[in-house]
């Protein structure tokens, strides 16, 4: 990487930097859940998914009518249902129950979602009193990564029109406010970046060792997703409070700072915009 011509500073900064020949921005939840059914569709070993919240009963996709065409646990389900090889890990964050109102129950309680048995869902509670963990992630295959700020969960969805009404903008009958937000879509050594991220993430949390993936088949980019970048620098940058005798990571702070201090207007573009874990792109 030539550091004359990016900020990106692992370290510093950042956690690391790698290549993606495609990125796309994907505006809105309905982009992003539609993109995100593309991929899946296209596993061949491994989807694993990281998340402030979860929520089997979202609906990624509406038909022609209206009416729900792909809710999320039985699309997961499916999956693994027609692909034996196929193995879903999904790390949810474990929130207090204050916050119990707005979820689903854990499936261990018997009285919502019953995952598929190759459906493998933890609740990751390795966070300081009051933390939470924000990262937003969805690796396939080690081959193209989702990150941004939009959780696979309910009252996320929204088309980029936010058109006032919308009866697709419900759950479970009840309407809700408009949702605006963005992910962005990696390949390359930048998905397999934050496929390392998350297997450090599943290891804190369960103790159990993920390997990573291995796969011979064809192109992983989903179908009909619009390419925004080819040959891009992807950084990502983290945020995560001091633990035990650690200091804590400020990427994200110090990549701001960084971007408004530079005497050069032409500087990375974000292409997330919550959570605890980030990836920035730019041409080169």
């Amino acid at each position: 990487m030539d550091t004359r011509t990016t900020l990106f500073r692992p370290g510093h900064n950042c956690s690391g930097v790698a290549a993606a020949s495609r990125v796309a921005l994907l505006v809105d939840g309905e982009r992003y859940y539609d993109a995100f059914v593309r991929a899946a569709e296209r596993a061949e070993r491994t989807i694993t998914i990281v998340g402030w919240d979860f929520d089997s009963r979202t609906v990624l996709r509406y038909g022609p009518d209206g009416e729900p065409e792909v809710v999320l646990g039985d699309f997961l389900n499916g999956l693994v249902g027609k692909n034996r090889r196929l193995r879903i890990r999904i790390l949810d964050w474990d929130y207090p129950m204050i916050f119990g109102r707005d979820r689903e129950f854990p499936p261990i309680y018997g009285i919502a979602w019953q995952p598929h048995r190759h459906v493998d869902i933890r609740y990751d509670d390795t966070h300081p009193t009051a933390g939470s963990h924000h990262q937003k992630i969805v690796v396939i295959d080690d081959r193209i990564a989702f990150a941004g700020g939009i959780d696979l969960s309910s009252k996320r969805w929204d088309s980029p029109a936010h058109r006032p009404g919308d009866p697709r903008r419900t759950f479970l009958d009840t309407p809700y406010p408009p949702m605006h937000d963005v992910m962005c879509l990696v390949d390359g050594d930048a998905a397999r970046m934050l496929a390392k991220t998350v297997r450090a993430r599943w290891k804190a949390a369960t103790g159990e060792d993920l390997k990573p993936v291995q796969v011979d088949g064809g192109d992983a980019w989903p179908r009909d997703v619009p390419v925004a970048m080819t040959r891009a620098t992807a950084a990502l940058a983290c945020t995560a409070p001091p633990c035990g005798t650690g200091p804590g990571v400020h990427h994200v702070e110090q990549l701001y700072l960084d971007m408004i201090a530079a005497p050069n207007p032409t500087v990375p573009r974000s292409c997330s915009s919550r959570g605890s874990s980030r990836t920035a792109g730019s041409r080169k």
